[in-house]
């Protein structure tokens, strides 16, 4: 290349010039292409008046290259392409212009090259490999393998680096200009450049891009710096999002020095920035990463040495005073948007719905700005009520603009709302509001879940789950059911049943149902778990009052149905007291099982009999008489109507009353004996053999003699006094008679009122029998002759000894020989008794037996009197009495329930006493005694035989 390096006299450049515009203007196939772009490049540098005619000739070079390129590409071809050589030629003309004086030739350069790319990305959009919608990586694909254009490329990243410090500024204004011309074809040139400079491209882009949005408010090249920023996106992300926080942190500096240009620039760049997140969702997901960090960036602008957070709920938020110093520049920022706040508003809005992330930092920051009392910054007590208002305002448009979008979408389609995925993200933060003392902060949680749910179930479930758990006050059960019931309400918009929806979704039922299972597998305390019924019990009341109209539809009811066998497992489990009380009161609460055609299954009624009959035991335990006799109420209430409904649940709750209030450890608080368990250590069989001799065991000798204690802890002690007070006991025997009496009622049909059942005692007295009496055999009702006791002598011990180590069963007795003729049954157990007070004469024992008898109307009158003369008489003459007269009448007259009649509407039979009047000789003994104790008995005697001498 001899016009670069040797200087040329003024006659040879002339030349040049001549031949240069000879071979340009009128070019033919004998013109050298090469020679003539040489000559072109030595007038590039030695006359300056040709700078533009040369490289218009060059960019038809650049042309010709790309049109054979893009040719072989469409004919599948790869052969040489002669202007390449030219170019690579050209290449190493311009990089040295622009290596030894960058000031001068980089802006023209690189305003040259992009010029002369954008224009032939635009001519070749469409052809070789690109399709009309082709992306980006199609461009780069094609145009980086085409060499032409690969050194225009080439040439301006070169310009951009020589001027990295100065003129950057002019090749980034020749970038967007370019871009705006040719986009989006142009996109991959600007991809490429700004992959080569992120940093100094992302920063410019952004500084021309806001000069520009200044200077054209109403049309400004939003799209270009939207586009060129969204190309660097993938790889540059962070970039980007520095440089858009690093521009927000100068628009808020007041620690500045500027001038009125850069103040106006300060005062649009929040606009610009909100433009820009408008336009593209990376911008505004760089923006919103994290919104707590750029409000404390404006914090330490006016306040660098002053920490801005607090805490609420476990999130960190920005200190209420940080909005007054954004509020100041609000007015200016309207400008940018029509003048009109509502416009801005609209805007923020909308942004936020887009946001990716941060979603509750942005909504915690409107909820405590506009709950803030404090005035701290504004300059009016006006000011900060205006702010306060548009905060609270713009919090309601984004409620209402969720639940549009939410309830509203296409068909078949389900809505993808950004800030909907983000607040999921943020449950952690979300779910604890629901119990904020602030009635706004609950109310936007519950609306916020509640549009959540309509998505994802899941999620309404846990939040509900989480108050239903926690909620302490009425307000907050009250949000409680505004979650739920909006969300079916919502769904149910779209039907026409709403109450099928209710029944079809059954929230409620799984928000209880994981309530209880939560409590069983976490080892929640016994105050949660207290609190969890607590509330169960409320809401029950709520929507029994029937002012609720939203739990007309008895959802409450129904959950709790739904989830009874798992309610009744942990009632069985437990072993509080509050807690039994708290979860049986819930049970006292449901309704009717009739009701809504409900019909517990076998199994669960079962199950429910065994958890209100051991909440009936804790109650008895209860040390507090109040306590202890309002439970027993809510056991009879629900027995009543549990047994009336099923037969089976009857005979399971008399059963379970019986056997463990005279056999079980409860049985302690009836009166009966403490049994006596003796606490044996375990120990090794190791152990054992050591205390073992070498000798074998042999019988008669002193090792193989055994004493009456228990092998390796000495002697047997006698088991411990119940020193329960009698009164208590006596009370405890009495609330047992109330709930037996409550398991066998029945309502009446017409007044709907409940009343014993006398046929019902009868299964009772059977029960008692089976119970006490261990033998099978000789269990009917008549009595044998007295000499036969002594084939049963050892049945007539056993049924003495329970009823001495288990007294409740006189009063079991007594219940029966009231409820006549049930008592009859108990034949065989009245006479073990009387077979062992004649056999020891017992005085007490006597009393009881002949007492019950009498009253069960099993002894008629003079007989019945006996429990008034047995106090009075000797041991032998009690033997007498109770052979001769209470034996030998029983024998002769079998307690038969056919003895007895009921009248109509009565509830208890009755003997008719002139029918039963008994034989003289079983009177005769009792009379003669009487007259052998007349001065115990006189009065007695009197009217027992007042008419003896008639």
């Amino acid at each position: 290349m001899p016009h670069s390096t040797e200087a040329l006299s003024p006659q040879d450049i002339l030349a040049e010039v001549r031949q240069f515009i000879s071979g340009a203007a009128r070019p033919s196939h004998s013109t050298n292409t090469v020679e003539l772009t040489r000559t072109g490049l030595s007038l590039l540098k030695n006359v300056p008046a040709a700078r533009e005619a040369v490289l218009e000739y060059l960019c038809n070079v650049f042309s010709v290259a790309v049109n054979k390129h893009v040719r072989q590409i469409e004919n599948n071809q790869n052969l040489p392409i002669p202007e390449e050589n030219t170019i690579v030629e050209i290449q190493t003309v311009l990089s040295s212009f622009i290596s030894s004086n960058a000031e001068a030739w980089a802006p023209i350069i690189s305003a040259w090259s992009l010029d002369l790319l954008g224009k032939l990305s635009s001519d070749y959009a469409n052809r070789g490999n690109l399709k009309e919608k082709s992306g980006i990586n199609d461009f780069l694909q094609q145009w980086m393998s085409c060499r032409t254009t690969r050194t225009l490329i080439e040439i301006t990243a070169q310009c951009l680096q020589c001027l990295m410090h100065s003129e950057t500024e002019s090749c980034i204004n020749a970038l967007l200009n370019t871009s705006v011309l040719h986009s989006p074809h142009f996109d991959w040139v600007v991809a490429h450049v700004g992959s080569c400079f992120p940093n100094t491209v992302i920063t410019r882009v952004l500084t021309c891009g806001l000069k520009d949005f200044c200077a054209n408010v109403k049309n400004p090249k939003l799209n270009s710096v939207v586009g060129i920023l969204g190309h660097l996106a993938g790889s540059h992300f962070l970039d980007i999002r520095t440089a858009l926080l690093d521009l927000f942190k100068w628009s808020l500096d007041e620690n500045l020095i500027v001038d009125g240009e850069s103040r106006i620039h300060k005062l649009a760049t929040v606009p610009f920035l909100l433009n820009l997140a408008k336009l593209s969702p990376m911008l505004l997901k760089a923006l919103t990463t994290d919104v707590l960090q750029i409000y404390l960036w404006a914090l330490r602008c006016s306040e660098p040495n002053e920490s801005c957070f607090f805490t609420m709920c476990g999130t960190p938020l920005v200190r209420p005073d940080v909005v007054p110093r954004l509020a100041l520049f609000a007015n200016d920022w309207c400008r940018y948007f029509s003048n009109n706040p509502d416009v801005l508003i609209d805007s923020a809005v909308e942004l936020a719905l887009g946001c990716e992330q941060g979603a509750m930092q942005i909504i915690n920051i409107l909820l405590d700005t506009s709950l803030s009392n404090s005035n701290v910054g504004y300059h009016s007590v006006n000011a900060a009520q205006s702010v306060k208002s548009v905060c609270r305002e713009i919090l309601e448009s984004l409620l209402e603009k969720l639940d549009f979008r939410i309830r509203s979408p296409a068909a078949n389609q389900i809505p993808n709302i950004p800030l909907l995925n983000s607040i999921k993200q943020d449950l952690l933060t979300v779910t604890p509001l629901l119990l904020h003392s602030n009635p706004l902060k609950v109310q936007t949680a519950v609306r916020l879940l509640s549009l959540l749910g309509t998505q994802s179930p899941n999620v309404l479930i846990s939040s509900a789950t989480f108050m239903l758990q926690n909620a302490e006050t009425g307000f907050h059960l009250a949000a409680l059911i505004r979650l739920i019931s909006d969300n079916d309400v919502g769904f149910a918009s779209k039907k026409s049943d709403v109450k099928n929806t209710l029944l079809c979704h059954g929230y409620f039922t799984q928000v209880v149902e994981h309530s209880i299972r939560e409590v069983q597998y976490t080892n929640a305390g016994c105050r949660e778990v207290e609190q969890l019924f607590k509330n169960l019990t409320t809401l029950l009341s709520w929507e029994n009052s029937n002012k609720v109209s939203c739990l007309r539809s008895r959802m409450i009811t129904r959950a709790i149905r739904a989830n009874l066998h798992q309610i009744s497992c942990l009632l069985i489990k437990t072993e509080e007291f509050s807690l039994a009380n708290d979860i049986a009161g819930m049970l006292d609460c449901l309704g009717p099982f009739e009701s809504d055609h409900y019909f517990p299954s076998v199994e669960l009624t079962l199950k429910m009999t065994r958890a209100i009959i051991k909440y009936f035991f804790i109650c008895i335990e209860e040390d507090d008489v109040i306590n202890k006799e309002k439970g027993v109420k809510i056991v009879c209430r629900f027995l009543r109507v549990l047994t009336s409904y099923s037969a089976c649940a009857r005979a399971l709750a008399i059963r379970e009353l019986l056997a463990n209030s005279m056999f079980s450890d409860p049985a302690k608080f009836f009166g009966a004996k403490v049994k006596f368990e003796p606490h044996v250590q375990p120990t090794f069989l190791l152990h054992r053999n050591h205390k073992q001799g070498t000798s074998a065991m042999l019988a008669q000798r002193h090792s193989s003699v055994f004493h009456a204690g228990v092998i390796g802890h000495g002697p047997r002690k006698p088991p411990p006094e119940n020193n329960i007070d009698k009164e208590i006991i006596t009370l405890n025997s009495t609330l047992l008679m109330d709930v037996i009496k409550a398991c066998c009622s029945n309502p009446d049909p017409m007044t709907g009122k409940y009343s014993v059942n006398s046929d019902i005692l009868n299964m009772l007295s059977l029960l008692l029998v089976e119970l006490v009496s261990p033998d099978v055999m000789y269990n009917g009702l008549p009595w044998p002759d007295e000499e036969f006791t002594k084939v049963t002598v050892e049945r007539d011990l056993q049924i003495r000894r329970i009823f001495k180590d288990a007294p409740l069963l006189w009063t079991l007795l007594a219940l029966t020989a009231w409820y006549r003729p049930a008592l009859a049954y108990c034949s065989v157990l009245l006479r073990g008794i009387a077979a062992t007070v004649i056999a020891n004469w017992n005085k007490e024992e006597g009393v009881s037996l002949s007492n019950v008898m009498a009253l069960g109307q099993l002894l008629p009158p003079p007989l019945a009197s006996i429990r008034d003369i047995l106090p009075c008489l000797e041991n032998q003459q009690i033997n007498t009495i109770m052979r001769e007269c209470v034996w030998a009448y029983m024998h002769e007259n079998v307690p038969s329930p056919a003895l007895f009649t009921r009248p109509e509407g009565a509830n208890i039979a009755w003997r008719d006493t002139d029918s039963s009047v008994p034989n003289i000789r079983f009177t005769e003994t009792l009379r003669l005694i009487l007259l052998a104790n007349f001065h115990k008995l006189g009065p007695l005697y009197s009217t027992l035989f007042y008419n003896e001498h008639k």
